[in-house]
């Protein structure tokens, strides 16, 4: 399968760098690209800040999601293949997250990148969760300046 963003009207090839299976997250490099990165904020944010989710719902066209923090929890779950358990940093959000929404940033009033959403919540449609952005950062800024690919597993879907 081909690896490919799209930002605005631009679309350009792109390569993981940077896969990491216990938070479901990786780093693309897309070379043709010129954009202005987004920044993760230094701290999480806390309970009853503000902010917006962007996703694909149900793998539509872009969305912006209205969101709020309503707590921060670490949580154990399972890996993105179900093999390993693993204790993530998460933020629960007051937003109607949906499946496609998975990746998208939590942007927060600053332009800062609050959290990664990852999931709805299976009881409650009008919350969803979000990785903590700290440790978002924290994971991917050793694949910053990385060019060659590294493999992504098998697919689960």
């Amino acid at each position: 399968a081909r690896t490919e963003v799209t930002i605005g009207n631009q679309r350009a090839a792109a390569r993981v760098v940077l896969f990491d299976p216990e938070l479901d997250v990786a780093l693309l490099y897309a070379p043709a690209v010129r954009a202005t990165p987004l920044r993760f904020a230094s701290v999480a944010p806390t309970r009853g800040t503000e902010a917006a989710a962007l996703g694909h719902p149900r793998g539509g066209p872009l969305a912006i999601i209205p969101a709020a923090i309503s707590g921060a929890y670490r949580a154990t779950g399972r890996d993105l293949y179900g093999t390993a358990t693993v204790t993530r940093n998460i933020l629960e959000l007051r937003a109607v997250i949906e499946r496609g929404d998975s990746g998208g940033p939590v942007v927060l009033a600053d332009g800062t990148v609050g959290g990664v959403v990852f999931a709805e919540a299976r009881s409650d449609p009008s919350v969803g969760y979000a990785l903590n952005p700290v440790d978002v950062a924290n994971r991917i800024a050793p694949g910053f300046g990385r060019t060659s690919p590294v493999g992504t597993g098998r697919c689960i879907r």
